[in-house]
């Protein structure tokens, strides 16, 4: 037997078709548990309109004064900053893998520059004394 769970709140509600309201009336006649779930959907609706009305603030219900989004200084930094990490963040994932330099190859290249300019003396780039040991 399958049982009514979300048609039974709806019936209470008053909200169900003709077809519904007869479906629903002929199960309760026939299934205790559904019998028992409406029983605790009233009493859990009876509780829920016994509480008391609050009254709010007139100042929660009625802004005092509404600054436009357009004037806030604050909006526009943090949208600045979100958009500079998004393009941070975007650059780092696409750019290719650095490609690893050979010391030799570098102190060649300098070596090179340095023979064109005029009174310069020839540079020679040396390995760290961490990486010459390894």
């Amino acid at each position: 037997m399958s049982h009514l769970d979300e048609l039974l709140s709806v019936f209470l509600d008053g909200e169900t078709t003709p077809a519904e309201s007869a479906r629903v009336t002929g199960h309760l006649a026939d299934c205790e548990r559904c019998r028992r779930q409406l029983a605790e959907l009233n009493l859990a609706r009876a509780a829920l309109r016994s509480l008391p009305t609050l009254e709010l603030p007139v100042a929660l219900v009625v802004p005092q004064e509404v600054t436009p989004l357009a004037r806030r200084r604050s909006v526009w930094v943090g949208g600045a900053a979100a958009v500079a990490a998004a393009v941070i963040t975007i650059a780092t994932i696409v750019t290719p893998p650095a490609e690893t330099l050979d010391l030799s190859d570098v102190s060649r290249q300098i070596g090179a520059r340095s023979s064109l300019d005029a009174g310069a003396a020839s540079l020679k780039v040396v390995a760290p004394l961490a990486e010459a040991t390894e």
